[in-house]
């Protein structure tokens, strides 16, 4: 069991050290550290500054006085500074009625933005504060702000409060946001605007929250997407933003999250999605993140079946082998890449070909060396291997010629206990010898070879 202390049994040692010991402040914080560390206390939640834990707490109490604009501003940039990296900060800055005092700033002071920046960082990784009165205010100021600095800062609160917190994800969009949200990107929006809304989309629709065993991501998704036509406005802006790296990385996230359905991948393409795609990875080569995000889209959008045609007819299959071999060195970008791969040729025996003729089998097995450490690509890299070989065995030599079974045995001996059957499946397709595990063998529990009534239930019968 972890063993903590309060903010206030950490100071008290502070404070007797630097009155019994005579030891100037730094070194009682240091000494104090020390003293709890030997105990086997666990200081994550406490406030461990050469400045003390007043300095946050001091500030957060000046803001329920009327200072002038001047002394506020001060105060409020003591507090980001202080909670910018550190969540003891931020926790004993909440414990001490910084959130109630912020929200009411918020309503009332004409510092929005700072009071707003200030709210954000008491929050981040933080949240659990946020209740009806926080909520109103968010609505409130997005109704209406739907540009500038104000209408930024209300966004970043919210994505703030979003982030692995369900119950907040689900009282913002019953508050109504998600109305907020698309009148601010329903007409030609400002960069910064599109770029905050789709942070707070894919913060919305995530299901990253350990506390809670079904959340409302995938109703939250079509919500989204069919009231307030996101897909449409995500492939807009791809156009409207081809030049702007960061707005077509996260765009092209914010369609990866929300094409959760089978219709929705192919509004996607419908709207011009899968050409852009293929023009990112023929002008953006160099670009490894957005390549990486172009990649990761491409294998969302192949769950369509027709998709899937589409991509082989239209020349995308040796884009993304050449993209994969382009960032061979990008383990993530190769997983993505072995991750498009598989989606392209499940079920698809003239895209496997179409992989073949580009020399995917070097491709992939070059992946699987290379990475032998990373278990994503070497999960991603089997099962591409499996579905381009299980419906046509003549494409597996390649493979077994490029040392497929050494590599594939080597990744079972560095990750089996995570992606086996994944491995095991591909040694399987490829016609090679597999090492299959059983599950239960029934050793505990003898089993008989023959049905027989026993005698117990004869007797209970008469």
């Amino acid at each position: 069991m972890v063993k903590v202390i309060s903010q206030e049994t950490f100071d008290g040692v502070v404070k007797e050290n630097m009155e019994e010991f005579e030891m100037e402040l730094a070194e009682a914080v240091e000494d104090a550290k020390e003293q709890f560390e030997k105990q086997g206390i666990n200081l994550s939640n406490i406030v461990i500054s050469e400045k003390g834990s007043q300095v946050v707490v001091e500030a957060v109490q000046a803001l329920f006085k009327d200072l002038a604009p001047v002394d506020l501003v001060e105060q409020l940039k003591t507090i980001r500074e202080c909670c910018k990296d550190n969540l003891a900060q931020r926790v004993l800055a909440t414990n001490n009625g910084a959130y109630s005092v912020l929200v009411k700033l918020a309503k009332t002071s004409p510092e929005k933005v700072d009071v707003l920046k200030t709210l954000s960082a008491v929050m981040d990784t933080n949240p659990d504060h946020l209740e009806m009165q926080g909520v109103r205010l968010l609505n409130s100021l997005l109704d209406e702000h739907h540009s500038g600095a104000v209408a930024q800062a209300a966004l970043d609160l919210t994505l703030t409060c979003c982030v692995r917190h369900e119950a907040n994800r689900v009282a913002l969009v019953a508050s109504g946001l998600l109305d907020k949200l698309g009148m601010l990107v329903e007409k030609e929006a400002e960069r910064e605007v599109v770029i905050r809304v789709c942070r707070v989309w894919i913060a919305l629709v995530q299901d990253d929250d350990v506390r809670v065993p079904f959340g409302k991501a995938h109703d939250t998704a079509r919500n989204i997407v069919e009231n307030y036509d996101a897909l449409k406005v995500l492939t807009k802006s791809l156009t409207t933003f081809s030049t702007d790296l960061e707005v077509l990385n996260l765009c092209l996230a914010a369609l990866a999250s929300l094409s959760v359905r089978n219709e929705y991948c192919q509004e996607v393409v419908d709207e011009g999605g899968l050409q852009f795609l293929h023009d990112i990875l023929i002008k953006h080569t160099e670009e490894v993140a957005l390549v990486t995000r172009s990649l990761t889209l491409l294998k969302v959008l192949a769950g369509n079946d027709r998709v899937k045609g589409d991509v082989g007819k239209s020349g995308g299959i040796p884009l993304v082998v050449a993209a994969v071999n382009k960032h061979m060195a990008k383990p993530a970008t190769v997983e993505a890449g072995c991750g498009a791969i598989t989606a392209i040729t499940l079920r698809e025996p003239d895209n496997s070909k179409q992989v073949m003729e580009c020399d995917g089998a070097t491709t992939i097995t070059t992946a699987m060396e290379i990475h032998m450490k990373h278990t994503k690509v070497q999960g991603a890299a089997a099962a591409a291997i499996r579905n381009i070989v299980s419906r046509d065995t003549e494409l597996s030599q390649a493979f077994i010629d490029r040392r497929a079974e050494d590599l594939l045995n080597e990744a079972l001996s560095h990750h089996g206990d995570k992606i086996g059957d994944t491995l095991r499946s591909a040694l399987r397709d490829l016609g090679l010898k597999v090492e299959l595990q059983e599950r239960w063998v029934g050793d505990a529990i003898k089993i008989r070879p023959v049905f027989e009534e026993s005698p117990e239930n004869l007797e209970n019968e008469s």
